[in-house]
């Protein structure tokens, strides 16, 4: 039921307003007492919401109770998303705005005061109403429990999250259930359109009212923090005023392939942390350097080369999914911009032809996936200064590479580089590689070796005669094709 998620919600307020963010919101804002004494109240309330949950079903009174204060954490939530999203758009015109942004937005935004005014009387107000609702617990006789939130993080500074942990925010049957009741009848955390925090489009079920309703939510539902388009819906192209969206956290259309272009709004979402791009996209502007706060991005492009002064620019960039770009042949040459990349994964670009030199600088890599680039050669990284090899990727755990089919050796850099940290290396569907890497033998934290149709370094790699074998014999496990002597060994 809904009121089953209050503990949930103020758990996640305490720990957003104890985050290093909001803590700088507090000062930049002038705040600072405002938002102590709302962290005061929340830790009243936090400490028997886990007593009130257990008796909610057994007691009318403290659901109702319970609902009250879902609708109050609600307005608390979107008090704290208004004051990160200000900072975060106020962050973005000063270190990537042009001129012309820097004064439209001194002009329009730039006082502080009003906003934090207009905060401060907010808050005063959502104090007040914490207020009574905590008076009231004690007609409960509810038992306290003690809570340590001070290693809670909220799920917008967290951010630690991969893209499966996103689905987690969608498909509530409260958001389902009060979607589908504004949406059949006269619009009679209006006040309850502040609670719907994620809708999901199918377009064979919400049927030829599909392009409606999905501007009337983009118009009503202005606290969405999730959206989602599946299957390749009759959406053409995104309405401007999903810009007005300023806590949307998750966005989602890759089945759409009818969506060329993305409208200049969406790169107002500075709070957006996952960004699933359709199938159909064009090009993906510059713009998207805007997006501080992204997380996981999800590209699809028809462009020859990923634009510099884009994606590289975006330093908190944790998963880059480039999938399907049928005429990419470049990446950027400025991807070194992005310092937080843990996964990086290239699906079916198939004109790729070479890495960007600068991705021996993605020093907190984890991850490398290369998956039907035919045409990309891998050796292309280690170029470089003549008789200096430089090493790369040194947090590196995991790497498959699969059908790079131009791809006759294996860097030496790769395996420099990643010597202390690399643990699985899967090779499938390479049948021009021609030997394994000297350096292998250097990859002492190595547990997992794959080899799979690769005729000519299987081959080599066979169990106690191949050429290669005495490189990679210390790794534990082997899985090697025509290999009959078994796929395991262990030391």
């Amino acid at each position: 039921m809904a009121e089953a998620f209050a503990a949930e919600i103020a758990k996640s307020l305490l720990g957003k307003l104890g985050s290093f963010a909001v803590q700088e919101f507090r000062l930049a804002w002038g705040l600072e007492d405002d938002l102590a004494r709302l962290e005061e109240r929340l830790k009243a309330i936090n400490v028997v919401l886990s007593d009130a949950e257990k008796q909610q079903s057994k007691n009318d009174r403290i659901r109702l109770w319970l609902h009250m204060l879902r609708e109050v954490l609600y307005d608390a939530e979107d008090v704290l998303d208004e004051i990160e999203c200000e900072t975060l758009e106020r962050r973005v015109v000063k270190t990537k705005g042009s001129t012309s942004r820097k004064v439209q937005h001194f002009f329009t935004s730039s006082n502080m005061i009003p906003f934090s005014l207009k905060m401060g009387h907010k808050i005063k107000k959502i104090i007040e109403r914490l207020a009574e609702i905590s008076s009231l617990k004690s007609e409960f006789n509810l038992s306290e429990q003690a809570t340590d939130c001070s290693h809670v993080l909220h799920e917008e500074t967290g951010m630690n999250r991969s893209f499966e942990s996103f689905s987690g925010l969608i498909g509530r049957d409260e958001d389902k259930e009060c979607i589908i009741s504004l949406l059949e009848a006269p619009f009679k955390f209006p006040n309850n359109f502040h609670q719907v925090r994620s809708i999901v489009f199918v377009d064979s079920i919400v049927g030829p009212t599909c392009k409606i309703d999905f501007e009337k939510c983009l118009s009503e539902f202005k606290h969405l923090r999730s959206l989602e388009l599946l299957d390749d819906s009759a959406f053409e192209a995104f309405p401007e005023r999903i810009g007005a969206l300023k806590h949307l956290r998750y966005l989602y259309f890759r089945s759409n392939a009818k969506i060329k272009r993305l409208p200049k709004s969406i790169f107002k979402l500075q709070n957006l942390q996952a960004l699933l791009i359709g199938l159909g996209l064009e090009e993906l502007p510059k713009d998207v350097r805007y997006m501080i706060s992204l997380r996981f991005l999800y590209l699809v492009t028809q462009q020859k080369r990923l634009p510099e002064g884009g994606i590289g620019c975006l330093e908190c960039l944790q998963t880059l999914f480039i999938a399907h770009c049928e005429n990419l042949e470049d990446l950027c040459e400025d991807i070194q911009g992005l310092k937080s990349l843990r996964k990086l994964v290239i699906f079916e670009c198939d004109s790729l032809i070479s890495l960007p030199r600068s991705i021996k600088c993605l020093t907190t890599l984890e991850e490398l996936f290369i998956i039907k680039c035919e045409k990309l050669n891998l050796m292309t990284i280690e170029e470089g200064k003549k008789g200096k090899i430089e090493p790369l990727f040194p947090s590196l755990r995991i790497v498959l590479f699969a059908t790079v089919l131009a791809t006759i050796a294996l860097p030496n850099q790769l395996f420099q580089g990643s010597a202390e940290s690399l643990h699985t290396f899967i090779i499938r569907d390479c049948p021009n590689i021609r030997e394994m890497s000297e350096c292998i033998s250097n990859l002492k934290k190595l547990q997992n070796l794959e080899i799979i149709d690769c005729p000519r370094l299987s081959k080599r790699c066979i169990r106690g005669i191949g050429e290669d074998w005495p490189k990679i014999k210390h790794i534990p496990k082997i899985k090697v094709d025509n290999d009959d002597s078994g796929e395991e060994i262990s030391d």
